[in-house]
This record gives structure tokens, sequence and C-alpha cells, in this order.
């Protein structure tokens, strides 16, 4: 479970983003997919050779850098793998134009950046890059001119300049097409060997949840991957974004994020990733103050930012300290987060046969203890006995996402609604579900 981490378009004061630290540090998300533009470390070209920020002093560094070195500094000190990115070609930058991904300067600059973070600066975290935010969208294009082989052409020209830096050990990930699965389908195809891992963004809507489509759709394009790249069983599989659809206003604002419901079914949508085979997902996103629809107003207004974080640290400046709280799907997230960790073993589970209920179980990577995801996405309730052979007798924990019973520390986290001694999972342990919501069960 991932967590979309940028640098802030209006960035946190000390205490607000200490309190991203703490809850963070609740979560412990397995990767932060981490988005930049070659514009904010290259200042300029002088006879053709890039200028980087880097030779220009630590000041300089901190005032163009600060808020990524931060994030970075985050994920080096707690060991969490970084997906690093530049959302589009740079533009022209001083006399020199690198608007299109097939510009061999922009591969060039982007390899130089990741040997300068990782030798330099040591983030040995940073172990994936995404070259080009969405490529099969004509948003991201000049003219709206979307160009498969121009894309493909810069992909390939990374790959080079990466490995003649030594850094072979730095995936590309691909395609992060957004929608339009045909696209994956051909660049399994026809570029199997410069991916090194495989991911797409999808912002579903609440029918593709309820109706079970997250799972269909993924379970294809997982069968059509593995039919094409003779390596992917070898690399990862994932969602580089993902959220919810429906709701979304003002151009790119999701108020449903400070709604109940929008927890619950994003743990639907990430039960059925995980019952894909596919092997997690990347929350859009952390933190409202990250980007803007429109406009840089010194003080954010009511439509300046996009509304999609687990919070706004910005909301006591803009007069709601409120929204600066955790929002109810980070209830559910961090906690998917923290109880299914990177490289937990999914378990087979034979799903009770009632609608819009997905049951997913996985044994922890170090010490083998349990994580059990119950999503109950439908008003009735219902009860399940919950049967895990060989499992023996376990302590266990308990935590309830409902509407009305959503337990929490003084800080406003997740705390479990109640302990159990000596569960016998052998012959099994009720789980009742009142209404709509999600049930999570982590033994010791």
């Amino acid at each position: 479970m991932g967590i979309q981490w940028d640098p802030y378009s209006y960035s946190p004061r000390a205490e607000a983003w200490q309190e991203t630290c703490r809850r963070l540090d609740f979560a412990r998300p397995a990767f932060f997919r981490v988005m930049t533009g070659g514009k904010s470390y290259c200042l300029s070209f002088e006879n053709g050779r890039p200028q980087y920020v880097w030779t220009k002093g630590e000041t300089e560094i901190r005032r163009r850098l600060g808020d990524l070195l931060n994030i970075l500094d985050y994920a080096q000190s707690n060991q969490i793998e970084v997906l690093l990115g530049e959302w589009s070609p740079p533009g022209r930058i001083g006399d020199t134009d690198v608007s299109r991904p097939d510009n061999a300067r922009w591969a060039q600059l982007a390899a130089d950046f990741v040997a300068w973070l990782r030798d330099a600066r040591g983030y040995s975290v940073v172990r994936k890059f995404n070259l080009m935010n969405e490529p099969n969208g004509n948003w991201m294009w000049p003219e709206a001119k979307v160009d498969y082989l121009a894309w493909a052409t810069g992909i390939k020209n990374l790959r080079r300049e990466l490995d003649a830096r030594g850094l072979q050990t730095v995936s590309i990930v691909g395609p992060d097409n957004s929608g339009d699965w045909d696209w994956v389908d051909r660049v399994s195809r026809e570029l199997p060997a410069a991916i090194g891992d495989w991911e797409m963004h999808w912002y579903a809507t609440d029918k593709d949840v309820l109706n079970g489509e997250i799972q269909k759709l993924l379970g294809a394009k997982r069968k059509i991957i593995f039919q094409n790249d003779p390596q992917a069983a070898a690399k990862r599989l994932f969602l580089a974004e993902s959220g919810l659809l429906d709701g979304k206003t003002n151009g790119d604002q999701q108020p449903r994020v400070k709604t109940f419901e929008y927890g619950v079914l994003m743990a639907d949508y990430a039960a059925q990733v995980m019952q894909a085979g596919w092997m997690g997902l990347c929350a859009w996103d952390l933190d409202d103050a990250m980007h803007t629809v429109t406009g840089h107003p010194p003080v954010p207004t009511e439509k300046t930012l996009k509304i999609w974080g687990f919070w706004n640290s910005q909301g006591a400046a803009m007069g709601r300290s409120e929204d600066e709280l955790p929002r109810p799907w980070f209830y559910t997230w961090s906690l998917m987060s923290r109880l299914f960790p990177r490289d937990a073993t999914l378990l087979a589970v034979t799903q009770p046969p009632i609608p819009q209920l997905r049951v997913v179980v996985a044994r922890h990577p170090d010490d083998g203890h349990l994580a059990v995801m119950i999503v109950n996405d439908r008003d009735e309730p219902c009860a399940l006995q919950l049967v895990i052979p060989n499992a023996g007798k376990k302590s266990v924990k308990k935590y309830h996402y409902f509407d009305a019973d959503r337990p929490v520390d003084a800080g406003g986290l997740p705390k479990p609604k109640a302990a159990f001694a000596g569960v016998d999972f052998v012959r099994g342990m009720e789980v009742a579900l009142p209404g709509r919501g999600v049930v999570f069960l982590e033994t010791n």
C-alpha cells in the first residue's frame, strides 16, 4: 500500500509537517510515489550542457528542492521505497527546448538527477522511476496530440542513460496509463524489456467497485502482461494512482474524501486489487496542499486546491482548522497499509456468497502473524464465520470502521475496538458487520 507524496504548492508549517510524519509513522506505507519536474533542478543550458541546481550550493538546493528532499529524508530514514518521476518533459529551459519525450536531453536530465540523488545525497530508497505521467492522455501532450512512439523512444532513452550511470537496479515503471486499457496491452507486447515494473492509474466509478469490475479487469490485464512479458513474474504489478471518480467537481476536486463512504469504497477497491493478483496500489493523495486546480494566491481559497487528500495542511490558514484532521478514508488506508505490509503473502480465501462482501487475509513476512480485512459495501448487516485452517489459537485485535463506530486515540488515529485472547481459528471466529463498513483483525 503506497501514498502519493509530492512537493507542495503550499508547504506545511513546521508543526503540520511533524504531524504528517507522525501519521505516516502509524500507517507505515510500503512506498511513496513522488513526482516533480525537470525545471526544479535544471536551471539552464550553456553551450548545450545542462546547468544543475546542485552546483549552486546547499542554500539554493534547499530553496528549489526543499520539500522533495524532506520527503526523501523521511523515506530514507524509514526505508520506504520511492517511485520518483517527472510529470512531463520540462519544455523550454533557457534557449533549449525539451518539450517532447523523445528528446534525448530529457532522459539525460532525468538520469543525472537520479544519479545525484542516489550517489551524492545517499537516497538509496529511490529505486523506481516514472517518465511522464499518463502518456496515453491528450492532456499531457502539446496541442493535445498523443504520440506513443515518442513516449516509447523516451523510455528506451532513459533505460540507456540509467544503465550508462551504473543505475541498472533503478526500475523504469510503466506504462502509467490512465484508463485506455489497450495501452498497457501494446506496451507489454512491444516494450517488455524496458519496463521494470508494471503499473497503471485507475479512477474508478462507484459502479466499478460495487460490481467487482476492479478485480475482473485487473485479473484480465495481469493475464495479458504475463503472456507478453516473460519476466513478468519477477516484476511488481500495481496501481500508481487510485481513487474514485464519481462526485469529482470544480475541475479536479473530490469532496467525497471527507465522507465515511469513501473509506469503505477504497477498502473495497483495495481488496479487489489484492484478489486480482496485483501487488499493491497507491492512494491519490496525501494532502490537498500539494496541488492546485488553478492559481496560487498567498492563501488558498475554496477553489484553489485539488481536494483529494487524507487532510489539508492549509486548513488553519484557510479558516478551517478541522480540515487538518485525518479524514475518514485515512482510517481504512492507514490500517490496510499497517496491517498488510510490503511482501506480506496473500492467502487463498473462499469468499462468502454475499454480494459486495470481500474478505482478504495475509501472512506477515517477518513473524508470520495474520491480518484480515472484511469489507461490507452494502447497507444490510451480515455475519460470517472466519475459519483459518492450521492457524490454531491466537490473540486478536479487532478494528471497526463503521459510520458511528470508528474508535480513535487522542491523536485521531485508529485504535482497536476490542481484543481477544485464545481465539481458535480452526473452529472459527464469528465476525458481525452491522452495516456498511470494514472490520480488520490482527493476530499476535
